[in-house]
């Protein structure tokens, strides 16, 4: 189980907007001790259904997940956020469009400023630019992805999931049924 992670909007809105299945709730409870969202995440990024705001609501009321923002950090950390977030905006916010991309800058930055060392997301080529800009060898960010989830449930490292259930993430996180059932966890 994961100690600490910060959860990305792509990973709410395809994991969270059923309104059948409670997945990322449940998901969130086995694979992390305690989950984080940034608040423009949560209050700007996740409007599109109410089930997304339920299950998360349901995680904060559980203490598993908790909302947090640059304005509780001190002096110090606010720097280091502002730092961050300044080196990160320069390669990932594009000035015709500042509103793309700026939840993730939120969230990394608030994650390194806090030593959260789990980013989940399902952005595929993330990870190339936090070990470029972020990653040093000290307080690192490691992004775990659906497909990393999936692998996880396969290799029973997340309890309370079998292959039914991961094959309902990756349904739900609109990837293709035949490479799951090809490629990724064959019926064997």
């Amino acid at each position: 189980m994961i100690e600490r992670l910060i959860v990305d909007a792509d990973v709410c809105i395809k994991l969270g907007s059923s309104e059948k299945y409670c997945i990322l709730q449940q998901l969130l409870q086995c694979l992390s001790k305690k989950s984080f969202i940034h608040r423009y995440v949560y209050d700007e990024e996740l409007l599109i259904t109410a089930s997304i705001k339920k299950q998360l609501n349901k995680l904060i009321c559980d203490g598993y997940l908790e909302i947090i923002d640059e304005s509780s950090l001190s002096f110090n950390d606010n720097a280091l956020f502002n730092a961050v977030y300044s080196k990160l905006a320069n390669v990932m916010i594009d000035q015709s469009n500042p509103r793309k991309n700026h939840g993730e800058v939120c969230s990394l930055a608030i994650a390194k400023t806090m030593s959260i060392p789990v980013f989940f997301t399902d952005e595929r080529n993330l990870q190339p630019i936090i070990d470029r800009v972020l990653n040093t060898g000290l307080g690192d960010i490691v992004c775990i992805r659906i497909i990393d989830v999936v692998e996880k449930i396969k290799r029973e490292e997340i309890k309370g999931f079998g292959r039914k259930q991961a094959k309902v993430i990756w349904r739900l996180s609109g990837k293709a049924a035949g490479v799951f059932d090809t490629e990724i966890w064959p019926i064997t």
